[in-house]
């Protein structure tokens, strides 16, 4: 096997990512349901994406600040056991990495 390593990607390659109902389901965890541990609660506001990382597993992990209290946030989705998703992602490594090998 492999050994692929946790990547930064942004949101356009996200969205290739993403089917339409799993766009609707990260919108809407994003929006609503991600815990802020200063607010002792849920972001209810939402939170500000900063940063979007491709785990080894192929899962994505958000890292972002409550927009109530600005204070850190983390989430893992786990797309990474859907195979169209991992098919994808796959592609996505692959390609990052040519254009590595490029030094584009």
């Amino acid at each position: 096997m492999n050994s692929r390593r946790e990547i930064e990607i942004n949101r356009f390659q996200l969205g290739v990512l993403l089917t339409g109902l799993d766009k609707n389901f990260y919108n809407c965890i994003i929006e609503n349901n991600i815990y802020c541990s200063h607010c002792k609660s849920f972001a209810i506001r939402g939170i500000f994406v900063d940063t979007i990382f491709l785990t080894k597993l192929n899962d994505v992990k958000v890292y972002g600040r409550c927009k109530i209290c600005n204070s850190e946030v983390v989430r893992l989705f786990e797309f990474g056991n859907e195979k169209e998703f991992r098919d994808k992602a796959n592609k996505l490594r692959e390609s990052i990495n040519e254009l590595t090998l490029l030094n584009v």
